[in-house]
């Protein structure tokens, strides 16, 4: 009986969490994103779009088995939902029952308010743990529910490279904490092992990235145990149910792949700061950025105004409590009491605690922009980590114990009246601090209309012309970007018989399989082969070489070669100036296809660039095929009241000077190498732009300064004397 009425109050701390959830999520996000039918705000760009193609390709690819796979994305191999994070769990059963929904159909809302719902409902029954009030694990629950990681990853914004929504799943870390909180509950090795097992299985089809973090926890609860109890069979049990459940659903759904490599390149850069708690980025409305290395969004884990303010409140209550204890001479006698007693949680919970924040910091702990310790690790435990590349996300699990343990902490230190006014003004302070990230989130996604980002497919060829083929090839396999491939992706998905030999997925196509695809490709152009129903998508380098063997055309800043010709587009022109081509005209434009001969010394472009900027030293290819001598015409804008001039160097020789205060074109000419390789640098032209005014990177995750926008190159042959006579 006591168990039953146990069970009952847990269902109603979960029924008033979720409660909250819901209010924040229409709060935030409203009711638009919930409509199924409505998808244009899932097409705007990066991650959410990677992800929803995901599903409209497998929705409409016929069932396989293993039930994930279908080869829309990386025909004739077929990969699993799995690599688009498009959440397998919804993807399967909304599938199954397709026949019955509109033609037009999107679960992300869906998936994002669940979130809400459960993120709320597990931290609520976490705190009710310690504290029994309703009214307090409620308002401890707004902490955990628009947790900044949360914020960040579910939807997030536009201008941020982080919308990767299956991770604002954070209520399974919240359930595994939840067993272990509540392990006590879990005696019997059935349920245990029943609970585990469905959270690998949610892990698997929903983000597997968070079952390394899931696991982490059960390794500490199954350490407690040991220490406990010696309970060597429950660490069998559960390890067997866990990586049972987590093998058969990764099979089931299609998890092995022989053309995706296991991990990437990246650990150590996709890393957690160490100021990653006190750093809110752009989540606050009170504080700026802190600086960090650039790609350390991935260990993103501010706490947020409220919570810092109850951490500050808990650690105070620490320290007077020491200082009363030191007093009185029984500090340290305290302190080991304390440890003794409560030895096998402080071990197994310090243990995991250190294992997550060493994986997040990885081997180059950085203090803000600079590096504090830097690890050189064995090449066999790199290749190891490369699985878990993006390591900062682990210090989320750190978080979640810190904002449990300062809630604890107060609950300890004061009497009922004071919890609530603590931890009601932080609640307040929480959201204060958050106003403005949340604001930005509701104009995006409530107040705004939703813009599709077609910007590098704006040709009427993607509507008009495409449907007349069966199959979109990249040659090389890696020609083109995510960017790219996501929004020619969002084109093919108009037409429902077009698959592609490749796709942006969450692993990229390993060495060999890339490498089989090209040979095969190679020959077909080579042969004269081309497939009449199939559309090629080359880089400059292979239009070069089989310019002659095939139609060639640009679409928007595509080279595409197609075995019969295609009346109305622009035809391909050679990017080698030469007798034959005397004109060769680099745009540098974001859409320009131009951008591909950009080397080292350049700022990232986006979308709307109308030029490439320089830094203290920017390289750009340019190639000749028989010209010995060219003019270099250049068009540029300059930045007002800056300093200096800018040298401009053909292969380290000085051509020209270009004043860095004012904007216009000028031209120079050179002596040119012919190219006799393109693959080969000895034979490639290097137009250098260097100043020595412009700022340079002094710290590591430094930006180097911005000299000239270059916004067009010509290059114009010019015939030597005896071609002249």
């Amino acid at each position: 009986m006591e168990k039953k009425i146990a069970d009952t109050r847990l269902r109603w701390y979960f029924l008033i969490g979720a409660a909250v959830g819901v209010v924040l999520f229409v709060v935030i996000y409203g009711f638009r994103v919930l409509n199924v039918t409505y998808d244009e705000w899932l097409l705007t760009g990066k991650d959410l779009q990677q992800h929803y193609l995901g599903w409209k390709f497998f929705r409409r690819s016929p069932w396989s088995f293993p039930v994930g796979m279908h080869d829309s994305f990386t025909s004739p191999d077929s990969i699993s939902v799995l690599y688009t994070d498009s959440i397998p769990l919804f993807a399967l059963f909304f599938k199954l029952i397709s026949p019955i929904l509109p033609e037009t159909f999107q679960y992300f809302g869906l998936f994002g308010l669940m979130c809400y719902i459960l993120n709320g409902g597990f931290a609520s029954m976490l705190v009710a743990r310690f504290n029994k009030s309703k009214l307090i694990c409620g308002m401890s629950s707004v902490f955990f529910i628009i947790s900044t990681p949360v914020l960040q990853r579910l939807f997030g914004v536009l201008s941020e490279n982080s919308r990767h929504t299956s991770l604002a799943a954070h209520f399974l870390i919240l359930g595994a904490l939840g067993i272990w909180m509540y392990r006590d509950h879990f005696k019997s090795y059935k349920k245990d092992a029943l609970a585990w097992a469905i959270l690998a299985a949610l892990c698997v089809l929903i983000q597997m990235y968070i079952i390394f973090m899931v696991g982490g926890i059960m390794c500490g609860y199954l350490l407690q145990h040991v220490l406990e109890k010696r309970d060597w069979k429950r660490v069998i049990v559960d390890f067997a149910s866990f990586v049972g459940s987590f093998g058969f659903f990764f099979l089931t759904v299609g998890g092995v792949t022989s053309i995706l490599s296991s991990g990437g390149s990246g650990f150590g850069f996709f890393s957690a700061n160490v100021n990653t708690f006190i750093n809110p980025w752009r989540y606050s409305t009170f504080f700026g950025k802190m600086k960090t290395q650039e790609l350390q969004y991935e260990g993103f884990a501010y706490l947020g105004l409220g919570m810092l303010v109850m951490c500050a409140i808990a650690l105070t209550c620490i320290i007077v409590k020491m200082v009363r204890l030191k007093k009185q001479k029984h500090l340290w006698l305290a302190i080991r009491n304390k440890v003794m007693a409560k030895r096998p949680i402080v071990i197994s919970l310090g243990i995991v605690v250190y294992v997550f924040t060493i994986l997040a910091w990885s081997n180059l702990i950085y203090i803000n922009e600079n590096i504090f310790i830097e690890v050189h690790w064995p090449e066999f435990l790199e290749d190891l980590l490369a699985i878990i590349r993006s390591s900062g996300r682990f210090i989320w699990c750190v978080m979640y114990m810190i904002m449990l343990g300062a809630i604890f902490i107060v609950t300890k230190s004061f009497k009922r009246r004071w919890q609530f006014i603590i931890i009601g003004l932080c609640m307040c302070l929480q959201l204060a601090d958050f106003h403005v990230p949340i604001n930005r989130l509701q104009a995006l996604y409530k107040k705004q209309p939703a813009v599709k980002e077609e910007a590098l497919v704006e040709s009427d060829f993607w509507t008009t012309k495409l449907g007349d083929f069966d199959k979109i090839v990249y040659y090389p396999s890696d020609s083109y970007d995510a960017t790219q491939m996501l929004q020619i992706g969002a084109k093919v998905a108009e037409f429902d018989h077009i698959k592609m030999s490749n796709f942006y997925l969450s692993r990229y196509m390993t060495k060999e399989a890339k490498k089989e695809r090209d040979k095969k490709t190679k020959e077909l152009f080579e042969t004269g082969n081309l497939d009449e129903n199939t559309l090629y998508l080359l880089d400059y380098a292979k239009a070069h070489v089989y310019k002659d063997k095939c139609h060639m055309y640009f679409v928007d800043n595509k080279i595409i070669a197609v075995k019969n010709p295609i009346k109305g587009l622009d035809p391909y022109v050679d990017f080698m100036v030469g007798s034959e081509n005397q004109v060769v005209e680099i745009g540098l434009a974001y859409k320009d296809l131009g951008k591909s001969f950009l080397h080292t010394g350049w700022h990232n472009q986006q979308y709307k660039d109308i030029g490439a900027w320089t830094t203290s030293k920017s390289q750009l290819r340019i190639y000749s095929e028989d010209a010995k001598r060219a003019k270099i015409t250049i068009e540029y804008d300059a930045r007002k009241n800056k300093k200096g001039l800018t040298v401009v160097k053909m292969n380290n020789i000085e051509i020209g000077r270009i004043q860095n205060d004012t904007s216009g074109t000028v031209t120079f000419e050179s002596d040119m190498r012919i190219c006799e390789d393109i693959k080969k640098a000895r034979y490639i032209n290097w137009l250098s732009f260097e100043c020595n005014a412009v700022k340079e990177p002094k710290k590591a995750g430094e930006s180097a300064g911005k000299g000239l926008r270059i916004k067009k190159v010509t290059v114009t042959y010019m015939p030597d004397d005896k071609e002249e006579q």
